[in-house]
Order: structure tokens, then sequence, then C-alpha cells
């Protein structure tokens, strides 16, 4: 049988490789050199336990979040070594009150409380850990320098950078895996017999090749190609297009706070110690919209000046907000500017307290016959739905051969 992946960000090359883990041979396309380089690399590395989410009053975010957060490191263990990754968790998050936050502190308390209590029933359903340590939820509400209100959690992040090496490591490593590198998709057919035919570019030179199963993880493409099978969303979506900063050089733990400004359309900023400092800051930072099929080649055709310019008042809007970060005092040169696409359900954005960004549940594997579209809506839940999209096409496969 042979599989083609679409995507190697962090989606694409977990399923990828969890079906190769399942003995089956695939190929993995990427429009771009190595796997994991774009959007899977290029952000702040949380693992979600729902706590950012209070706007959903539903709590089905919090449910979705929470049991990708579980399953993180526990099915990445299945494809590396999790353990070698040990150093790279940042500090826990410190969710510090905005003065205009969306949501009270006194509305905040009593959400943390729920998000505390759909955690420990996870733990006992699943028997997981969170990053393979905490089976609690801490959160303590208490008081930080500028912030009159904070609460201090057990949510981490995990270095996005370190874990998109390890991982492209593997792909390439696996002999069951062909990667298929800087190559863009831009056809898919289903023929009578129900295998794909999937069309794509290299340069200039075009070709297609056939495949018993399909599973479209592409992020900023996905809409696209799922439209030349018939699927196209019923929903609004919008893509947008986030700068960040990374202050390269090591960061003492502990002297700057891992911190989300809550609750509302404002930033974060995670210290990884030997790894250095993320942050952003979204009014700022945002640079591009779009709700087209397939989202602009922000990443190509954004001037890297524009980018800069966006991450330096980036980093002066934070240092007001966070001494310790302005303490820094980071030449230029120590910060490289970065950026990433985010795909979401939606038509307004997250300055609007109903938009549906603030929601992130109606995502997962949509199947139509051997065709399988791969939303993870989050990078929490990437590594849990691959698992689920190979479970697909292993089920399937069963049904074929039965």
């Amino acid at each position: 049988m042979r599989v083609a992946v679409l995507g190697a960000g962090l989606a694409g090359t977990c399923t990828a490789l969890e079906l190769a883990e399942r003995g089956v041979s695939v190929d993995l396309y990427d429009e771009n050199a190595i796997p994991v380089s774009r959007a899977g690399r290029n952000n702040e590395g949380k693992v979600h336990l729902g706590l950012v989410y209070a706007n959903d009053r539903s709590l089905r975010t919090a449910r979705s979040m929470i049991l990708g957060a579980l399953h993180f490191t526990a099915a990445l263990g299945r494809w590396i070594d999790v353990d070698r990754l040990e150093d790279a968790i940042s500090d826990p998050y410190d969710y510090a009150i905005h003065p205009r936050t969306m949501v009270p502190a006194d509305d905040l308390a009593g959400y943390y409380r729920s998000c505390r209590e759909l955690f420990a029933d996870a733990v006992a359903a699943t028997r997981l850990s969170y990053l393979g340590r905490d089976a609690t939820l801490r959160v303590e509400r208490t008081r930080a320098a500028s912030f009159p209100e904070t609460f201090r959690t057990s949510e981490c992040a995990l270095d996005p950078r370190r874990l998109a090496d390890a991982l492209g490591a593997a792909v390439l490593a696996n002999a069951r895996i062909a990667f298929v590198g800087e190559t863009r998709v831009v056809d898919a057919t289903e023929r009578a017999d129900g295998t794909i035919d999937v069309g794509f570019r290299a340069g200039d030179a075009r070709d297609c090749a056939r495949y018993d199963h399909v599973v479209n993880a592409l992020w900023g493409g996905r809409l696209e190609i799922d439209a030349k099978l018939g699927l196209v969303p019923e929903r609004p979506w919008i893509y947008r297009y986030k700068t960040a900063g990374w202050i390269t050089g090591p960061v003492p733990r502990g002297r700057v706070p891992s911190m989300t400004i809550a609750l509302g359309p404002f930033g974060d900023v995670v210290n990884y110690g030997d790894g250095g400092v993320y942050f952003s800051w979204y009014p700022t930072g945002l640079v591009g919209r779009s709700a087209e099929l397939r989202a602009p080649d922000w990443d190509r055709d954004l001037p890297p000046r524009r980018v800069a310019d966006a991450v330096r008042r980036s980093f002066a809007c934070l240092a007001d907000l966070c001494p310790a970060l302005a303490a820094l005092a980071p030449a230029p040169s120590a910060i490289e500017p970065i950026g990433g696409t985010i795909f979401a359900w939606g038509e307004t954005d997250i300055d609007e307290p109903g938009s549906h960004l603030h929601t992130r549940y109606e995502v997962g594997v949509h199947s139509a016959g051997r065709y399988h579209s791969l939303n993870p809506g989050k990078y929490t839940l990437a590594p849990y739905l691959a698992l689920e999209a190979a479970d697909r096409v292993q089920a399937q496969r069963r049904r074929a051969t039965a």
C-alpha cells in the first residue's frame, strides 16, 4: 500500500512517522527543503491546557486541549527520544491579567477551577501525565510586578525548534518514509477504484503519482486541495500571519517569567533557559489576514524590514509590561524575527469577545473514502490527531483486505 502525506509540518510529520511505525510506506510532501520548517517551528510551543480559552464557556475547547496535552509527549515518544527534550521544556506560565481583559479575574478563577477538574478527570481516564511529569494542574492566584492579578500555573511550552529538529531527523532516517521536499502539491483526483492521484510541482516540472490513501495535513493550503475533491467547508475561515521574536542567547531560568497576558489580543513571553526567550505581542505582531482557500505565501512575500519592525515594536510593548524582559536589553542582532501562519474557523478576530477564534474544538480528521483531511487546530493537538489519521488509514486498509 502506498500512502501520501501532504505537508511536513508538525501534524504531517507525526502522521508519516506513525504510519511508518505501523509498516506503511509513505511519501511525505512539503514545499520546504526540510520537515517542520515553518509554522510548526516558529511558534511559542505552548502545550495548552485550555487556560487561554476562557471565552469558550462550554469548556469544549478546554477538554480538547487537555486531551491533546496529555497525549503530547506520550505520542511523541513513539517516534523520538522525548527524554532528550526534558531541558527544552519552558518555565511554567503565569497568566497575567491585563487591565483590558475580556474576562474578569474572578470569572477566570472559576474557569480555571473547571479546567483543573477536567484535567483530573482526563488523567484518571487516560492514566497519562502532562509532559510526562505532572498529574495535577496547578493554578494559584497571586500578584506579580506590573500586574495586580496573576495566576501561577503548571502549564508549559516545549521548544518548537528542538522538537522540529528531532522530528525532522527521525523522518530523514526512516527507511519507510520518502521525504519529497521543495515540492508543492497542486491537485488531488479520486479515481473510480478509490485510489487518488496527487499532482505536484517541483520547480517548473509537474508530475503526479497514485496512492491508495492520502492524508492532507497541509497548513496554508489544506482547503485548496480539499476543494479539488469537492470538499469545500460550509463555514467561514481565516488565515492570519503572526510575527514574533526569539532572543537567541541563553537566559537564566526564572530571570524572565514565562507569561501569557490574559485575556484577549495580547501576547506571550516564554523562557527556555539556554534555548533563549520567545516573545510575541498580537496587536503589532499580526501583519496579515486572508480568507482565500490558500493562505498567501507570507513567509516568502513579506518584506523582511516589515517583519523586523513588527518584532521591534512587539518587544517595546511587552517591555513596558514586563520589567524583567526590558532588563535584558538585547542587542538588535540578538533578536531573530520569525513568523508563522495560523488557520482557524471564524471570520472576526480575537479582539471580538464572541469571535469563533476563541474556540478550537471543531478540529480533527475528516475522511471521504481514502482521502483524509487533517486539521489539528493547535500545535497541542497535532501528535494526538496524527494517531487518529493513522487509525483511519489502517481501519480502511483492514476493511479492504477482509
